[in-house]
């Protein structure tokens, strides 16, 4: 009985994760340059660890689920035209670099605007990042280039900065698209040739609400299978108290 108890119970508590996951890249799911966030499990014997003996019938079903890691998916979003000529949309590897109060972050969300000392700005404020530290522009029609190089009336003023973090990014999110490094990771600028962008553009979410609202509803079901069999395992254990009673 207490096995099927913890059983039911992790699998619960993992269904419950996972729901919170999709919950969560569903509401995101309009947010230029999100990265979905995916929950990763592996299923366990109880007693593993604690014994050195072969695996009986009861150890290998009486298991648990266990969360592993939290993992962001880096996968490229699709690239929608958006109209704004400092919009800008990567269509390879890297992210850009923007100043916060808490140093450097990086996003994939290429959603800018100018404000009013003419400072290349994301969405929330936060100071893009070229070359040469924050990008400001003069006054004229500005335009990005494919490489990020910006020109002002034609003339080059700068060039955005794309840094990369290899194949499996070593980044924690921070919300709002951002991302801190985690301890270890190194910032490795791209050059010129080996920048990717299309301006006018940005990357949408790489999340397909479809996929998602299906998997939403399936977790959802999962997740009160569970709590009926919890249901359905209280009462058998009550009435095998009952029943005892009676005998007794």
């Amino acid at each position: 009985m207490n096995r099927t108890v913890y059983t039911i119970t992790s699998g619960a508590l993992a269904a419950l994760a996972r729901l919170d996951a999709v919950a969560q890249n569903l509401a995101n799911v309009a947010t230029p340059g999100y990265k979905a966030e995916r929950v990763l499990f592996r299923v366990r014997p109880l007693d593993e660890g604690t014994a050195a003996v072969a695996p009986s019938d009861v150890a290998r079903t009486a298991a648990q689920v266990a969360q592993v890691a939290t993992v962001r998916d880096f996968s490229q979003g699709p690239v929608r035209q958006s109209g704004n000529p400092l919009d800008v949309a990567l269509t390879g590897p890297g992210f850009f670099v923007v100043s916060t109060p808490r140093g450097e972050r990086y996003t994939r969300q290429g959603t800018f605007a100018l404000d009013g000392e003419g400072f290349l700005v994301t969405q929330g404020g936060q100071r893009v990042q070229g070359d040469g530290g924050d990008v400001q522009l003069p006054d004229g029609v500005a335009a990005v280039g494919n490489d990020g190089t910006i020109t002002v009336n034609g003339s080059q003023v700068g060039r955005i900065k794309v840094v990369d973090f290899g194949e499996k990014p070593a980044l924690v999110a921070e919300g709002h698209a951002l991302f801190a490094p985690a301890p270890g990771a190194v910032a490795v600028p791209l050059d010129a040739t080996a920048v990717r962008l299309e301006p006018g553009a940005i990357e949408a979410a790489n999340i397909d609400a479809v996929t998602g609202l299906v998997e939403l509803i399936e977790v959802s079901r999962g997740f009160e299978a569970y709590m009926q069999a919890m249901t359905r395992l209280d009462q058998v254990a009550e009435r095998s108290i009952t029943d005892i009673g009676r005998v007794g």
